[in-house]
């Protein structure tokens, strides 16, 4: 296991944002952190380190697979990323995920995460864009909803990137597994 200390410092809000996680193969990660303080700005922070140990991660090439439909990560869901025709660079465009249960049922009843219906990060894969999308409405405490979310993004370059969706339902995270997006 490893352990992320993440220390803010400045100002009369000193913190400490620690994250413990366990890498399933070494091998070398980057990490990125997106947070906003209270009353701040929000912030970006990316690190490179390296994963010792076994098994050994082997880098697998991107490949656009046109796969629009995933099971989530723990197998009980599944996420349909809705997308226009073609995506180009430099272009605001919306992104819809859709949830259901496994066999398929819309789920209709998400809760509010952090105040939005959900969260999307989109990695170019250079690595080198880093996408935190938001939802293109925000909610309250007491908002149910879905099966769609829309977001709103813009892709700053052409390219392959990888996105990702995490939603609650009956207070469980519900992550999307990456979807490989074309980029003209």
């Amino acid at each position: 296991m490893h352990i992320f200390i993440l220390q803010l410092v400045g100002g009369t809000n000193d913190s400490t944002f620690t994250v413990s996680h366990t890498f399933p193969e070494s091998g070398k990660y980057k990490l990125w952190v997106d947070f906003r303080p209270k009353g701040g700005n929000q912030t970006l922070a990316a690190f490179k380190f390296n994963v010792t140990g076994q098994p050994i991660h082997r880098s697998e090439e991107l490949v656009h697979d046109w796969k629009y439909t995933k099971k989530s990560l723990d197998g009980q869901y599944q996420i349909s990323l809705k997308i226009p025709g073609k995506i180009v660079s430099q272009n605001d465009l919306d992104i819809v995920f859709s949830v259901s249960d496994i066999s398929g049922k819309p789920i209709t009843n998400l809760e509010p995460q952090m105040a939005a219906g959900g969260y999307s990060v989109i990695i170019g894969s250079d690595l080198k864009e880093f996408l935190h999308v938001h939802p293109t409405k925000e909610v309250d405490t007491n908002w149910r909803g879905g099966p769609d979310i829309s977001f709103k993004t813009n892709f700053p370059r052409p390219g392959l990137y990888k996105a990702w969706g995490q939603f609650q339902h009956q207070e469980r995270a519900i992550t999307a597994a990456g979807f490989v997006l074309k980029v003209a």
